[in-house]
């Protein structure tokens, strides 16, 4: 047990750095996306997205599974890791090559959007260079040194922001977006390389059929499913363009950024965390702490996601958008509820993943796809670009649930004993909203304002009252966190 509890704790504190590193990096992300908006039209942000959307589904189809798997598997020997990086490099030169030679019918006639053609070249070339930190990183996170990869990350996603506002403001217009891109994979690889000693993934080894059977038969279906999880995540950028044009796509791709915070940059990293801790764990404490760290996330994803949706329309009209881009608000508004369920399906996939249910997961992520492209398709032809947005999270909602069932029939776990820990956080989130209208409605009577002050009042406020009706209606959570936070910290004294 005295193994297990520090095994928790080394998860704990690993989830705080990677979450604070991320949301730290993530939030001058933000403000650098900010800026961008000023000096980048909709249309043409709609168009690098799409570039980068279809460069990165070659990416991701060309993963093999493989990061997962050196993950998930502490005692791999040195043959396998060779084996294993030599697939997923000469995969990804195959898929990403394919795309370059196949980008202008790729863009024109399956897109709709020639005018990603110019900047294709230069991300497919940043793709290539950012696959070379992929296994280290991979290795980093399977010896749990969480605190290492976050703050390389951190690195990249600084660069990529300093990076692109500079060059926007000097009139590069998206290529600023690429050129940015370009120098973030540079960081990446030069300081994750060094970080892991060579010899432990690239002994030259031969290539065995045993071990390729054994990493394919684990990584291509989590592969394939991993492919759905990022599908989920941006293919529908490359349905609304092809619906309703670059400029909505433009639109519609910043307010899911904006609205993908809470989840990419809390639960992805708590999912992180979450395999190589799951995977250390007898099966009945896997049982326990999944309960655990649904409750943990509900307690963190919950508020962030459901404040961003209040505060949306002050977000649009307070800060540093020009009028072009005030029309994202009701779809950021729309969108934000995708953050309260999605989570909850990195939560379950992780646990799932460690039992080896690679296939379940693979189902489970094509069928969100699905219902995304085909909600989108549906609800958009029905009602416009909102109910287009509505479909979307409408979809995650479908798959946390599902994911919730899928586990109980496998494991015997209760479904409520999984739903519940998510109920109280959530209703702990109705005063938050109640207080943000209310100052909104207030803030209004004072007339002309400095710009900000308007979104900072219905943040703090909102905040304030988060804290105070969690501590009331979700006494436990709360408790257990605010534990957990101390332990946390007493640990890095």
């Amino acid at each position: 047990m005295a193994g297990s509890s520090a095994l928790a704790r080394k998860a704990v504190l690993g989830a705080v750095w990677t979450i604070a590193t991320g949301l730290g990096s993530r939030v001058l992300g933000l403000i650098g996306t900010l800026v961008l908006t000023r000096f980048i039209a909709p249309d043409v942000y709609g168009e690098v997205s799409a570039a980068s959307v279809v460069i990165m589904t070659a990416h991701f189809l060309s993963s093999l599974g493989i990061g997962q798997y050196i993950a998930s598997r502490p005692n791999l020997d040195r043959q396998m890791l060779f084996n294993a990086t030599v697939y997923f490099h000469a995969a990804g030169v195959v898929a990403i090559g394919l795309v370059y030679l196949l980008r202008e019918p790729i863009a024109v006639h399956l897109v709709g959007a020639p005018g990603m053609l110019e900047f294709m070249p230069g991300l497919i070339l940043a793709m290539f260079i950012d696959r070379l930190w992929y296994v280290p990183d991979r290795l980093l996170i399977r010896e749990m040194r969480f605190r290492s990869v976050s703050l390389r990350s951190a690195a990249g996603e600084l660069t990529y922001t300093a990076t692109s506002v500079v060059l926007a403001m000097r009139g590069w217009g998206g290529n600023a977006i690429v050129v940015a891109t370009l120098l973030r994979a540079v960081v990446r690889v030069v300081t994750t390389i060094p970080a892991v000693k060579l010899a432990e993934w690239l002994t030259p080894s031969p290539l065995s059929r045993e071990k390729a059977r054994e990493l394919f038969a684990f990584g291509i279906p989590l592969n394939f499913g991993s492919l759905a999880n990022f599908g989920a995540s941006r293919w529908d950028n490359l349905v609304m363009i092809r619906l309703f044009g670059e400029h909505v796509g433009g639109l519609y791709n910043l307010a899911w950024n904006l609205a993908d915070i809470p989840a990419s940059q809390v639960g992805e990293r708590i999912g992180d965390v979450l395999v190589p801790s799951f995977s250390k764990l007898e099966p009945e404490q896997r049982k326990t702490a999944l309960v655990r760290a649904l409750t943990l996330l509900s307690l963190l994803i919950f508020p962030l996601a459901v404040g961003l949706g209040a505060v949306a329309p002050t977000i649009l009209n307070d800060t540093f958008f020009n009028e072009a881009w005030e029309p994202t608000g009701p779809l950021l508004a729309v969108l934000s509820a995708l953050g309260v369920t999605r989570p909850i399906g990195w939560v379950m996939s992780s646990y799932m993943q460690v039992y080896g249910r690679t296939r379940t997961i693979m189902i489970l992520e094509w069928l969100k796809v699905v219902a995304i492209i085909g909600g989108i398709a549906l609800l958009g032809s029905i009602g416009g670009v909102l109910w287009a947005c509505a479909g979307v999270g409408v979809a995650f909602g479908v798959h946390a649930l599902a994911s919730l069932w899928v586990v109980q029939r496998a494991d015997g776990v209760p479904y409520m004993r999984l739903l519940r820990p998510l109920i109280r956080p959530l209703i702990a989130c109705l005063p938050m909203v109640v207080a943000v209208l209310a100052v909104r409605y207030g803030v209004r009577q004072l007339g002309p304002l400095p710009r900000g002050f308007r979104l900072g009042a219905e943040v703090v406020a909102g905040g304030l009252v988060f804290i105070a009706s969690a501590l009331v209606i979700a006494r436990q959570a709360s408790r257990d966190f605010l534990q957990l936070a101390r332990e946390a910290v007493r640990r890095r004294r």
